[in-house]
């Protein structure tokens, strides 16, 4: 809480609330604008066929550990499915990184692909940091300081983004890790867990409805 009223009140001071907390009329202003260049603006495909060829190659010669869980062979397609939450950690912090410095971290320092690779390699290091399974001072600092340089050079990337309220929050993450220690500890896995269990339930999809008692044991 107490750092909440802080942020409010830096806010306050910058301009951007007012005395009840709510956006002034100049950022409201800029809010709107920000949503409705987002909806007027057109998807970018990042990687491509091409790349994503690459990855597969790469993923069919590639041997992970047991404890890994493995991506599918046609990870990114439209025909994929759905990815669980270790099958994207293995795409964004093996796989992608394996194939992108193969064919973008050669680039050069200059071109589009490199500077790309380089803000992804920032966001994976934020990542990395973040799922360790300990947590010093050192470590928060560099996932402070790794992921608030992505966000800094997405901006440079994509002009005209917008940040989400997601990437504010990445933001404050660091200070989690240093209250409470290492995610695994305090992460939202586990309630995940349930609301696939909960899922996997059939009903009618009405309040009230009968479970059947096998559901129940």
């Amino acid at each position: 809480m107490g750092t909440y009223i802080t942020g409010l009140l830096q806010w306050k001071k910058a301009g951007i609330v007012d005395e009840n907390g709510n956006l002034t009329e100049e950022y409201s202003r800029k809010a709107s604008n920000c949503q409705k260049q987002q909806k007027k603006a057109k998807k970018t495909r990042v990687l491509g066929r091409t790349t994503l060829a690459a990855m597969w190659m790469d993923m069919d010669r590639l041997s992970l550990p047991s404890w890994v869980a493995p991506v599918p062979g046609n990870a990114g397609s439209s025909q994929h499915g759905k990815l669980s939450a270790d099958q994207y950690r293995t795409l964004f912090t093996i796989n992608l990184p394996l194939t992108l410095g193969r064919l973008w971290g050669m680039k050069d320092p200059h071109s589009t692909e490199y500077k790309t690779f380089s803000n992804f390699m920032d966001l994976v290091m934020a990542t990395r940091l973040a799922m360790m399974q300990t947590m010093t001072p050192d470590r928060v600092s560099k996932f402070r300081f790794y992921m608030k340089r992505y966000l800094q050079t997405l901006l440079d990337l994509y002009p005209g983004l917008c940040l989400s309220p997601t990437h504010h929050l990445c933001l404050h993450l660091a200070e989690l890790l240093q209250n409470f220690g290492p995610v695994h500890a305090w992460r939202c896995f586990p309630f995940e867990r349930y609301n696939g269990m909960l899922q996997g339930i059939p009903t009618n999809g009405k309040h009230g409805v009968h479970i059947r008692p096998q559901y129940l044991q």
